[in-house]
């Protein structure tokens, strides 16, 4: 038996799992019926219903309210040959529907005067599939674009209409809200995919996302209860495979639509007359807010086998999710960054981490140790003891990190390359960078030798520095096809990243195994790739870091549905670190880029952060699959929407933590629970475990959930009082850790199922609580 798992969990899961198979209905998928033009399929959650004459499919829940509406036909823009600055795009006319069990094929020809188009939609229980897109061009015809749910002419428009969109990686701070109310009626195109400079907004750190959800409300009775049962369910619009092309998300007025960005008008790879599939699979899921959608979304790709969960080596999890220090801030705030970082500043910072008394037990050394990008060797001249002091950071028990944006190339000779081998322009010449004074280029690493040569750099890098996690970087970097493109132009658009991570993470983990590849991804098709999101840079949410933090783990906590926790990094300044360490212990782990000697505020770190920052630390949960329920979250707010207040963590549906903050009028996140069916139960579970007059953190620390483990970590926000709810009467021994190493300890009863804590801010002597360890008879 697995020693995590004791007697009475093992009954109890298989109890649970034997009632779940016995009580579930075998449901059929449904199929579509055809009566008085309209096609019809109604799923256990929803109702497709597909106008003919109009061509427009308009989606309800399962209480029959509108959640969107869109035309199906897609728009197909083409450029005749000859002719690369021309645009078509006319509509053709529907064709007899084919009905097949649960599939539904419309056709269309005449699309662009001679071509053919037809789509595939496929039902299941709770969810439908859009699975495939053929267009039969005309011979003499270069393809620029898809475009779904659009009208079509003169020129495709977004005609996708639902009240509100949920884009989480819409922009890179909080001045513009990832909840689109449509009435805001913006004007602007937007990746959905692996980002780029075009078209302009900076995206960066959800990228790539590869879904967006949304719901609608009904006010045409008034306002009254226009936000409960006014309010629809939610949908989640994501790919199931990844497209050879950009995927963009355009919004105009109060509705939106997908595009596809080909660009084989520049390119020349996709034309007549040979038929093309195009776009790539989508599913539509729903739950009753956007983060039950986006949840079944990932669910429904885990079921359908598209992605596997991660199953990550002992090693690998417990790499992830120690707390890491990382350069990055540092190097900023001195202005150490790019050829700044050298072997002084290195040294100095370290030492000044250890001396603060921060428990971190990764080190990761950011931009720029190399001497010249793509090289992956270190720069001997900067640093010219950099592996021996690699070899100090492991003898102090610290695992590395090392930087790299795999992708760059600065020297193409150093690596005996040339410029022929880069990503090219479309006239031929190589795609460069300029960043910072630093010119580079793309690799192709589409070309055979190109790969060969990344394949030996990978291995070399591992043998000879040996990180134990690789901060994987600048992937939004790879330009648009309208830029640049490779030389296969089978992996161009968003298959482009994918292909080179294909090439260089096998042959870093042929040296090691268990190696920790960390980026900021939200899109579950590069789940087998990743092993630990990171939020990324909040450097554009200045003076509100904690805000912006809360918001992408808001997002990010989802992909404990996949097996990849969070890395919960900090902000430039100390004063938002306690609360983003805080929010980040529920998934994942914690982290600091702050500098010791001080920040942007001119303010340094406490003792006190110091040890709230070890406490918490001790309360993280050594498991990288869980799922999150957000307390206190608000779906709709622009401003206050995809935040919480508190984070309850579930593994096995036993409550293994719960970050708490109390309720305060005072408070950003608002007090008031509106619970799904789905979360009821939980939510209660989460409520009545802990009450406490200031923000803690509660963790078991074994299998079993916090009503019934044996052993407790809590670490709290001051001092106060904390009241936990425990299974049955029993006797307890309260240690208290506190930052200098010293603990003091104490014997506590169970009465009437709680056990009444009052915690310390400092010891007798004056020295900063970390962190409580409770231990149970």
């Amino acid at each position: 038996m697995n020693p995590m798992m004791n007697r009475r969990r093992f009954v109890q899961a298989s109890t649970t799992a034997a009632l779940a198979l016995a009580t579930r209905p075998v449901m059929a998928a449904p199929e579509p019926h055809a009566s008085a033009g309209l096609i019809t399929v109604r799923g256990a959650n929803y109702c497709w219903q597909y106008n003919l004459t109009k061509d427009v499919l308009q989606l309800s829940d399962a209480r029959e309210r509108s959640v969107f509406s869109t035309p199906l036909q897609p728009a197909v823009v083409i450029a005749r040959q000859g002719e690369p600055t021309s645009r078509i795009a006319s509509p053709g006319k529907p064709t007899t529907p084919q009905i097949s069990g649960n599939r539904l094929t419309l056709g269309y020809r005449d699309v662009n005067g001679e071509a053919g188009l037809q789509l595939v939609w496929r039902f299941e229980d709770e969810s439908f599939w859009l699975d495939s897109i053929l267009y039969r061009p005309a011979a003499g015809e270069d393809l620029v674009s898809l475009h779904l749910f659009a009208s079509i002419a003169p020129q495709p428009q977004p005609a996708f209409e639902s009240s509100y969109l949920v884009v989480p990686g819409l922009l890179g701070s909080a001045a513009l809200s990832p909840i689109i109310n449509q009435n805001e009626r913006l004007d602007t195109t937007v990746w959905l995919g692996r980002g780029s400079s075009v078209p302009g907004l900076n995206q960066q750190w959800a990228l790539p996302v590869h879904y967006f959800a949304g719901f609608s409300m009904d006010s045409s009775k008034g306002q009254r209860d226009m936000l409960t049962s006014g309010r629809s369910q939610s949908f989640c619009c994501g790919l199931a495979a990844l497209p050879a092309g950009d995927l963009f998300l355009s919004l105009r007025g109060s509705a939106a639509s997908l595009a596809i960005d080909y660009r084989s008008d520049l390119w020349h790879h996709l034309h007549g007359p040979a038929e093309l599939t195009l776009g790539c699979p989508l599913v539509f899921t729903l739950g009753e807010d956007d983060y039950e959608a986006i949840g079944a979304y990932y669910d429904t790709l885990l079921k359908a086998g598209i992605v596997r969960r991660k199953q990550p080596t002992p090693a690998q999890r417990e790499t992830a999710l120690r707390p890491q220090f990382c350069t990055w801030g540092a190097q900023i705030e001195r202005h150490r960054e790019g050829s700044g970082l050298d072997q002084g500043f290195l040294e100095t910072l370290y030492q000044q981490m250890r001396d603060s008394g921060m428990q971190a037990r990764l080190f990761s050394i950011d931009d720029k140790w190399e001497g010249t990008y793509g090289n992956l060797t270190h720069d001997a001249n900067r640093l010219p003891h950099f592996e021996s002091f690699l070899g100090r950071l492991r003898s102090d028990g610290m695992r590395i990190g090392l930087w790299a944006a795999l992708m760059r190339c600065e020297h193409p000779a150093e690596l005996g390359l040339n410029e022929s081998q880069m990503l090219a322009r479309p006239d031929g010449t190589p795609f460069r960078v300029d960043y910072s004074g630093t010119h580079y280029y793309i690799l192709d690493f589409t070309r055979p030798e190109v790969a060969d040569v990344l394949t030996h750099l990978a291995r070399r890098f591992m043998e000879r520095y040996k990180p134990d996690l690789l901060k994987f970087d600048f992937g939004y970097e790879l330009p648009a096809l309208a830029e640049a493109a490779p030389f296969d132009k089978r992996f161009t658009g968003e298959r482009l990243m994918q292909r080179g991570l294909e090439i260089v993470l096998p042959a870093m983990r042929a040296v090691n195994p268990d190696l920790v590849v960390m980026y900021y991804s939200l899109s579950p098709l590069l789940v087998e790739h990743f092993d630990l999101h990171s939020p990324d840079d909040l450097c554009v949410a200045i003076g509100e870091y904690q805000i912006e933090a809360n918001r992408r783990f808001y997002f990010s906590s989802l992909l404990g549905l996949l097996g990849i926790p969070t890395y919960g990094s900090s902000g430039y300044d100390w004063a938002s670190s306690p609360s983003i360490w805080f929010d980040a212990a529920a998934m994942g782990s914690i982290g600091s880029l702050n500098d010791f000697a001080g920040d942007e505020l001119g303010l340094h770190a406490t003792p006190e952060m110091i040890a709230l920052y070890n406490g918490i630390a001790h309360c993280l949960r050594n498991s990288a699959c869980f799922e999150i329920l957000p307390i206190g979250a608000v779906s709709e707010a622009p401003t206050l929407g995809a935040h919480a207040r508190s984070w309850a963590r579930f593994e096995a549906d036993e409550l293994v933590l719960l970050a708490h903050r109390p309720a305060d009028p005072g408070n950003l996140f608002p007090p008031q629970e509106r619970s799904t069916s789905r979360n009821a139960r939980r939510l209660k579970r989460a409520q009545i475990a802990l009450q406490a007059s200031m923000p803690v953190v509660v963790a078991s620390g074994t299998a079993d959930g916090i009503e019934h483990a044996t052993k407790l970590a809590l670490a709290a926000c001051g001092s106060g009082e904390v009241l936990l709810r425990r299974a049955s009467t029993q006797s307890a021994t309260l240690l208290f850790h506190y930052l200098d190493g010293s603990t003091t300890k104490q014997t506590a009863t169970v009465n009437d199922h709680l056990l009444r804590l009052s915690l310390p801010s400092h010891s007798s002597t004056h020295v900063p609580f970390e962190w409580l360890e409770i231990t149970f008879a």
